[in-house]
């Protein structure tokens, strides 16, 4: 796969892989003991949470999904439209693991918990493998991982009007 204009490469593999291990390490502690449900958004996180599932060391650990979306036509908007929830009964007094792959304006993350909650969830904790800390977050996430800059980033998940989710590093769109 080649990169246009030879975009930046903000974060080789090798540093987001330290990341999510860290990553892991953070959630064992906080949620040992429990009966989890590893709960990633889709589908940009699904890259992130297929490296983090098998670090977990739960033996009571189910797995859920999330798909919301503020996309259409590779503009985002405010607001979002749900393409599948969880039933009530899955998630009613579980703890849950949300995990998702980019943490912005916040707009994706409040709405997941907000919806978590009316499901009846325990406790939500929440986790993204990357931010951005100067923008005007409206909800700041219980675990993060790597700190970007106020740009469009795409790879290891993150798409680029719809592809390269595959790239393994994370790069920056040179403009």
């Amino acid at each position: 796969m080649t990169l246009e204009n030879q975009d930046l490469c903000l974060y080789t593999y090798g540093q987001i892989l330290d990341a999510i291990h860290k990553i892991s390490r953070q959630i064992n502690i906080k949620t040992q003991s429990k009966d989890v449900v590893f709960c990633p958004v889709m589908s940009g996180s699904l890259v992130f949470a297929g490296h983090l599932l098998p670090l977990l060391n739960h033996q009571h650990l189910s797995v859920n999904y999330l798909h919301y979306s503020r996309y259409k036509d590779d503009q985002g908007s405010d607001v979002g439209e749900w393409k599948y929830l969880p039933k009530r009964e899955e998630l009613v007094n579980r703890h849950i693991i949300l995990i998702d792959d980019i943490l912005d304006k916040g707009n994706t993350l409040q709405e997941c918990i907000k919806i978590l909650k009316k499901l009846g969830a325990k406790t939500i904790l929440s986790c993204v493998l990357f931010y951005k800390p100067n923008t005007k977050s409206l909800i700041n996430a219980d675990i993060k991982g790597l700190e970007l800059p106020n740009e469009y980033v795409y790879g290891f998940g993150l798409d680029k009007s719809g592809l390269q989710r595959n790239e393994l590093n994370l790069y920056v769109k040179n403009t």
